[in-house]
């Protein structure tokens, strides 16, 4: 009990950025909208994360239309505010998109989400959150060998930086676990958490998405039972 009442402090003060509006070209169509289970793939996410999220912030392309989202936040009595947000530099990838989501939330820290990770488990974002520290800007999870930079922490005045690092013709995201003041989480303090990695787990092309809606289906069957 004393584990789960830390994760959930850890946690409360979280706000949780959704990248919605990446090109989707592996996919073939938008990756918002892909049914799970009855319900499109961006509210999967979002129920993912509403018993914990301090506010959720939706950064989109112009024009995008995104699945309504009002049965994902049924479930709570005092749901998280929803903020969309347009991304102002569309097909120029998700470090701008993170810059602007940064921006747009009142909390102090966010998680970075692809709108394509309906399996994320917050006892690993619970672990990341517990790295956190005065001296810390970023935490960012290992996992075969690669940094997680959509499966992550930012303190949220870290904006202005990626902002710069855009400005200067900077696109891609892993470049983050280059900054000072980042803390790599190793993924031997995660495996226990999430032995198969499962949080790291993005729906890419239709097999990715197949596999996503097999695990899906199987991990809420086996909730369900417990």
């Amino acid at each position: 009990a004393m584990r789960s009442a830390t994760a959930a402090g850890a946690l409360d003060d979280l706000a949780v950025i959704i990248l919605t509006g990446g090109r989707s070209s592996r996919m073939g169509r938008p990756k918002a909208w892909p049914d799970v289970a009855g319900r499109p793939l961006l509210a999967r996410v979002v129920e993912r994360v509403l018993p914990w999220a301090h506010d959720i912030v939706l950064v989109a392309a112009p024009g995008q239309e995104l699945p309504a989202l009002d049965e994902a936040l049924a479930g709570r009595s005092h749901p998280p505010s929803v903020t969309i947000v347009r991304d102002d530099h569309p097909g120029e990838g998700p470090l701008p998109a993170l810059a602007l989501g940064l921006a747009a939330t009142s909390a102090s820290w966010a998680l970075a989400l692809g709108c394509d990770a309906p399996l994320v488990r917050s006892s690993r974002v619970a672990r990341l959150a517990e790295e956190r520290g005065a001296d810390v800007d970023a935490v960012i999870p290992l996992w075969e060998d690669r940094p997680q930079p959509l499966v992550a922490l930012y303190r949220c005045t870290l904006a202005p930086a990626l902002v710069a690092l855009v400005a200067g013709g900077e696109r891609r995201l892993h470049v983050i676990a280059t900054l000072p003041r980042v803390r790599l989480v190793a993924a031997e303090a995660l495996r226990a958490l999430d032995p198969a990695g499962d949080s790291f787990r993005c729906v890419n092309t239709p097999d990715e998405y197949a596999a996503a809606v097999a695990s899906w289906t199987a991990a809420h069957a086996t909730s369900q039972r417990a």
